[in-house]
């Protein structure tokens, strides 16, 4: 890492510790494969120390399943002898948790930084995509909508998830969406989860109550870094799950937790700006050509993409199964949401493009990474997107792939998705996904007994 890095790491620790004397622990947090936080809990006089001159983490971490254990036949962690990654601090990533038994410090840790990166970190992985952006001069400029969950913080005798209760009528939640009667009945957490937010800097917009019983989305503001925009989405999962105990609630962030109830997506808002600030999809009094060939992009990868923005099985859920408002189709339109990627209203040459199709239960970093590999895909080949989309879209594309397995296959046989983001990525990605849903699948439950024996 560079020696000025250094120094403003060791800057920003010093301010910190300054004005927090009272904290004696913090946590170093890196993102897996799968989204989810691994690290460790160090006395406080080591994030100097670290700061300075990082530290290490087997790099193989990043490789663990969704539950956390290691996936044979992937070689890293296992024939390679697992060995150590070097991991530096990320800058302005400091901040404090306070839903311990006592407040602690958190710093993100990442191997972006080291001479020689992980090739299969997420968040590497995203900003390689975006030094492809850079090498154009240009700068994507990003925004994260997530939808989540609050259920009862105990199953039931089946154990199953219980619809959560309002914390004011003691009633079962009712599904009301945009109801500011429910937001201000469970007001206790999401103010909590807003106060999380704000001590780890993160900025917050709307907050609203959504299809499902229990179900809502805070969103928030547009980044111009948008590998702290993930950075940001990650902790804010974290940030939900651990409140929500707080207040005798589970959370989730699954895409499909309840089949007869509303999914819970990942919506991306993306823009792009130029070295002068200007955005590269506003033409004169309209939308740039640019922003319908990124479009393009994204239609055509879009088969190649679902193994990332739906990376379960559950994920399929959300296409498939009962109640569905996710966009599954080839289709785009203006101001339409039940297509898969919208132009929002432009107010005043605010040209970007949305996708919906992910699921909240993405990886930020690779959700993102796909989509502006397809969208710079489109761009550099003039991809045309064809008619957008005026009615409302029902039912599902023919030519998508709706289960895992057919999604990867997809994403293995892509080459723009492989020169972009690169080639023994995407193999080991594919096979990391294929493993953990043999894995999964490889498991006896009680409908088999019921159905079968």
């Amino acid at each position: 890492m560079k020696d000025q890095q250094s120094q403003l790491l060791k800057r920003e620790v010093n301010r910190f510790l300054k004005a927090n004397p009272k904290i004696d622990h913090f946590e170093i947090l890196a993102t897996d494969v799968c989204g989810h936080f691994f690290g460790k809990r160090y006395p406080i006089d080591k994030l100097l120390t670290f700061a300075d001159e990082g530290l290490a983490l087997p790099a193989a971490m990043f490789l663990l399943s969704t539950i956390g254990e290691p996936l044979e036949d992937l070689y890293y962690g296992i024939e390679d002898g697992d060995p150590d990654g070097h991991f530096y601090l990320v800058p302005g990533s400091l901040s404090v948790n306070d839903w311990g038994n006592q407040p602690r410090a958190q710093m993100i840790a990442s191997t972006c930084a080291a001479e020689q990166p992980s090739f299969f970190e997420p968040r590497y992985v995203l900003q390689n995509v975006l030094q492809a952006f850079a090498a154009r001069n240009w700068r994507p400029m990003v925004a994260f909508e997530l939808e989540f969950y609050l259920f009862d913080g105990e199953r039931d005798a089946q154990d199953m998830l219980q619809i959560v209760r309002n914390p004011k009528t003691g009633r079962e939640d009712s599904a009301t969406v945009l109801s500011t009667t429910r937001i201000s009945d469970f007001e206790a957490v999401i103010d909590d989860i807003i106060h999380a937010c704000q001590q780890q800097n993160i900025d917050t917009g709307a907050i609203s109550s959504e299809l499902g019983p229990g179900q809502f989305e805070i969103n928030f503001n547009h980044h111009a870094d948008v590998l702290r925009a993930a950075d940001e989405t990650c902790l804010f999962k974290r940030i939900v799950v651990e409140v929500a105990k707080k207040h005798a609630m589970g959370a989730s962030f699954m895409a499909k937790p309840l089949l007869e109830s509303a999914g819970n997506g990942l919506h991306m808002h993306i823009s792009v700006v130029d070295d002068k600030g200007r955005n590269i999809f506003a033409g004169a009094n309209k939308a740039h050509a640019r922003l319908f060939h990124a479009i393009g992009g994204l239609l055509a990868t879009m088969p190649a993409s679902m193994s990332f923005w739906a990376p379960s099985v559950n994920s399929y859920r959300r296409y498939r199964g009962g109640v569905s408002c996710a966009p599954v189709s080839l289709t785009w339109g203006n101001e339409n949401r039940t297509v898969a990627f919208r132009i929002p209203l432009a107010k005043q040459g605010a040209w970007r493009v949305e996708n919906r199709v992910p699921g909240a239960d993405a990886n930020p970093y690779l959700a993102m990474a796909v989509t502006l590999a397809g969208m710079l895909h489109g761009i550099d080949n003039k991809l045309d997107p064809g008619k957008a989309t005026e009615q409302a879209v029902v039912g599902r594309g023919e030519n998508l792939p709706l289960d895992m397995r057919s999604a990867l296959s997809s994403t293995r046989s892509n080459k723009a998705l492989a020169d972009i983001m690169g080639a023994d990525f995407i193999e080991l990605y594919c096979k990391h996904r294929s493993n953990e849903t043999n894995l999964f699948e490889n498991h006896i439950n009680s409908r088999e007994y019921d159905w079968y024996l």
